[in-house]
């Protein structure tokens, strides 16, 4: 007996295509018969239509609509490229972020935890050094904290710990949950912030240079206290929200107090870029814009180095977490505070075990291992 043939309106499935960003053209380039689908000479079988929604990421469900449903990126996204350019990996790894965090605000909810108290406390028209004084206070850091690391990893999972202690989940990743098909380029995502007010979340993606995740960890905790949730790839300053550059400065200041550039500076470093960015954990740039700031450098000195820097090769840039240890590695992707609390709902039975799997995308066995894992411990 032969398969029974479904009509699918093509719209549905051009839209399918052009949402992970190839063109019908190019696809029929690669799969000549799909041709036969969008013109109706033969259609597909229930299992083409279930292998093709799986092959470009698409609800089952949504093939047999009458028009593409609208997707809209739940958060504004600051970047430079342009916006109709739609990065599906982008947008799911923002739904992927949020499934969570509804989750464990309601479990938080129901288990008695308080609001986390920092949340939306500040505004973009506070003072920037009173922003930062109060991070410092949250996070219980020193001006100088960053000193006491030699390498940039280790002042990272420092701070990073500091933060998810205090209340708020960081996941470091670089990929759609555990898919490494489906790639998160920096330059359509270096972060992203989603508030509320018992569970905050901040992604980070891991392949951007190690210096350059320690700036966006601070710029992401900045808008959990202001309370606006934002994502932002590579963007120009001038394309950026007024809230987007209030966070970059808190960032920058945090991350180089003035006092302590000052002391740097006139100690003989000056403009030695290279040992400051080790000492600080930021990038040159960063250094350079904190001088130019202070006034220990001139505009047009600040604007020579960037476009000398700008046409050097890019250094520092993340490794892939391939080949490493993959316990570690899943639980930055997840977060260990918020497997912890996954964790803790199974025992409570407050949690399913497939929708705890489904949470963090581990399959059962990887996720027991991981909990029972000396990195996890």
């Amino acid at each position: 007996m032969s398969a029974t043939r479904i009509h699918i309106n093509p719209n549905i499935l051009i839209w399918a295509i052009e949402r992970v960003g190839k063109t019908v053209d190019e696809y029929i380039e690669e799969n000549p018969k799909f041709q036969y689908w969008l013109d109706g000479s033969k259609l597909p079988t229930f299992k083409n239509v279930e292998q093709f929604a799986h092959k470009f990421y698409v609800p089952l469900g949504y093939m047999f609509l009458d028009n593409p449903p609208e997707e809209t990126c739940p958060i504004p996204f600051f970047r430079s490229i342009d916006d109709k350019a739609h990065n599906i990996n982008v947008y799911d790894t923002i739904k992927e972020m949020q499934e969570r965090q509804e989750w464990l605000s309601d479990y938080l909810k129901k288990s008695g935890f308080d609001k986390v108290g920092y949340v939306g406390t500040f505004t973009p028209h506070d003072k920037i050094q009173s922003v930062c004084d109060r991070i410092r206070e949250i996070l219980n850091l020193p001006y100088n904290w960053a000193f006491g690391y030699n390498q940039i990893d280790s002042a990272l999972k420092h701070i990073t710990g500091r933060i998810e202690d205090c209340g708020t989940i960081v996941s470091f990743n670089s990929v759609v949950g555990f898919n490494n098909t489906r790639p998160l380029p920096v330059k359509d995502c270096r972060g992203f912030a989603l508030i509320d007010d018992y569970a905050p979340f901040i992604f980070v993606n891991s392949k951007d240079a190690k210096v350059a995740q320690m700036f966006t960890l601070i710029h992401e905790f900045a808008h959990v206290l202001t309370g606006y949730s934002a994502g932002v790839g590579e963007a120009e300053t001038e394309s950026l929200s007024e809230t987007e550059r209030f966070c970059d400065k808190v960032a920058a200041n945090f991350l180089v107090p003035d006092l302590l550039l000052k002391e740097e500076w006139d100690s003989g470093l000056g403009e030695n870029y290279e040992v400051l960015s080790k000492k600080f954990k930021v990038s040159r740039f960063v250094i350079a814009r904190r001088a130019m700031e202070l006034g220990f450098i001139s505009n047009a000195r600040y604007f020579y180095c960037i476009k000398k820097w700008k046409n050097e090769a890019l250094q520092d840039v993340a490794k892939s977490a391939s080949g490493g240890n993959f316990y570690l590695s899943a639980i930055k992707k997840s977060s260990r505070t918020f497997l912890a609390h996954v964790n803790n709902a199974l025992n409570r039975d407050m949690l399913l075990h497939m929708d705890a799997y489904r949470l963090t995308g581990l399959k059962g066995d990887t996720f027991h291992k991981i909990l029972n894992s000396s990195s996890f411990v």
